[in-house]
C-alpha cells in the first residue's frame, strides 16, 4: 500500500569514466550564500540533458548553466564550488524503519506519496562514508522530477508508475532506476530484510557510480549559515512539535539542547503503527536533524497518475507545486519562525523571515517538509 511494484525497466546510459577532485562538505561551511534565479513552474522546459538507454550508467550531461543571479545576502562570500548532487528515493513505511544513511544526507525533502505515507529525497553533495548503507531505496515520484530539474545531478530510484516514468524519460534528465531482476552493485539487495525493503546502496558504491558519471558542478549555492548563540529575534520557543505531512504521517520533533538538533519519533496514525524514536540504522542512535524547514505549498492530485508498473488500477497521483513562492515555518535552536519562502529555477529555496532577511540555518542538514496550503506545525506542551 505505501509504496508501488518497481519498474522493470532499467534506464541507464553512456557516460565516461571520470575521477573528478570534490570540495569538503559543503553543508558545514558558515559561509555560503543561495543564489537563485526566476521561478520555475511546473511548465518550465526540460533540461538540455539527456537519458540515452545504455546497460551501465545514466547519460552524460549538458555544461552546466550558471542561472542569473539575483541579489545576496551581503557581504558576499567568497564561493565555493558545489558539486552536483546524488539524489535518493528512500521510503518510510513502517517496515522500512529504521532507515540507514538519512543522516548523511546534506539536504533531505519530505512528502506524501499514498495512503498518508511519506517519502524522503535525500540530496548527498557528497557520497555518504564509504561503510554507511542508504536506504531502503523505492520508487520515484512526480516530485522527484520537479526535485531533480531543480537540483541537477542524478535521481537514483527503483520503479515508478508509468505516469511518472513517462514524464522522466521525457524530461532530458538523468536517472537511474536499475532492473529489480537483476540489480546490480550500485543497488544491491540485503538479507537482512524481505522485499520490496531490501534494496540499499552505500557510500563506497556511490562514490564509484559518481566517478562513472562525472556530475560536474551545481550552477548555484546553498545557504549562509549562522551559529546558535546569533539566532534572531522573532521566534516562538518550541522544544516540541507536530508536522501534518498527511492524515496518517505526522512526525513529532523534539528539541535536544545538548545536540541543537531534533529528534524524530512516528507516532502512527490511519492503521499504520507507531514505531517511536526514528533511529539511522547505520550509527544506532536518532536521526538529528539541527534545521527543520516546512514548506507550505499546493498539492496537486493528477488523475493520470493512478496506476503502478504493471498498470494495476491505484488512487491518484501527488504532486507538489515547489516553484514560486508562498509561507512556512523554520525550526531552529529550540525556535519556531515563521518564514516566506521563494523557489528559483535552480537550487534550494530562499527563506527570509518576516523583515526580509534571510532565515537562520545552522551548520548541518536541512530537512524540508512538504505540506499542504493551510497546513501549519502543532506546537506541543
Amino acid at each position: 500500500m505505501g509504496a508501488r511494484p518497481p519498474n522493470a525497466a532499467s534506464i541507464t546510459s553512456n557516460s565516461s569514466l571520470m575521477t573528478r577532485h570534490r570540495s569538503p562538505r559543503l553543508l558545514l561551511v558558515s559561509a555560503l550564500a543561495l543564489v537563485v534565479t526566476a521561478c520555475g513552474g511546473p511548465s518550465a522546459a526540460p533540461s538540455t540533458r539527456t537519458a540515452v538507454p545504455t546497460p551501465d550508467s545514466p547519460s552524460p550531461t549538458a555544461a552546466s548553466q550558471s542561472p542569473a543571479p539575483t541579489p545576496t545576502p551581503t557581504p558576499v562570500p567568497t564561493p565555493v564550488p558545489l558539486s552536483a548532487p546524488l539524489m535518493i528515493q528512500v521510503e518510510n513505511l513502517y517496515p522500512a524503519r529504521p532507515q540507514s544513511g538519512l543522516s548523511t544526507a546534506d539536504i533531505v525533502y519530505e512528502y506524501d506519496t499514498e495512503g498518508g505515507i511519506s517519502r524522503f529525497t535525500g540530496i548527498w553533495f557528497t557520497p555518504p562514508p564509504a561503510a554507511d548503507r542508504v536506504g531502503p531505496v523505492r520508487s520515484a515520484r512526480l516530485v522527484s522530477v520537479r526535485l531533480l530539474r531543480i537540483y541537477g545531478g542524478v535521481l537514483l530510484y527503483s520503479g515508478a508508475s508509468n505516469y511518472t516514468q513517462a514524464t522522466l524519460d521525457q524530461s532530458g534528465l538523468r536517472f537511474y532506476n536499475p532492473d529489480s531482476r537483476a540489480v546490480g552493485s550500485t543497488l544491491y539487495r540485503i538479507s537482512s530484510r524481505s522485499a520490496p525493503h531490501n534494496l540499499y546502496s552505500d557510500g563506497s558504491q556511490l562514490a564509484a557510480f559518481e566517478q562513472r558519471v562525472d556530475l560536474g558542478q551545481a550552477g548555484y549555492e546553498l545557504w549562509e549559515r549562522t551559529l546558535p548563540s546569533s539566532l534572531p529575534a522573532g521566534g516562538a520557543p518550541a522544544s516540541s512539535f507536530l508536522v501534518p505531512i498527511s492524515t496518517s504521517e505526522t512526525p513529532i520533533f523534539t528539541y535536544d539542547a545538548a545536540t541543537s538538533a531534533y529528534q524524530r519519533s512516528e507516532p502512527g496514525g490511519g492503521g499504520y503503527p507507531a514505531t517511536g524514536i526514528l533511529d539511522d540504522a547505520d550509527t544506532g542512535g536518532p536521526w538529528e536533524v539541527p534545521n527543520i524547514v516546512v514548506l507550505q505549498v499546493p498539492v496537486i492530485t493528477v488523475t493520470q497518475d493512478n496506476e503502478d508498473s504493471t498498470n494495476t488500477p491505484w488512487e491518484d497521483g501527488l504532486d507538489f507545486d515547489i516553484s514560486g513562492s508562498g509561507s512556512g515555518q523554520l525550526a531552529v535552536g529550540g525556535q519556531l519562525y515563521p518564514i516566506d519562502w521563494t523557489q528559483g529555477a535552480s537550487g534550494p529555496p530562499q527563506l527570509t523571515l518576516a523583515d526580509g532577511q534571510p532565515a537562520p540555518l545552522l551548520p548541518g542538514q536541512v530537512l524540508i517538509e512538504l505540506v499542504s496550503q493551510g497546513s501549519t506545525v502543532t506546537v506541543r506542551s
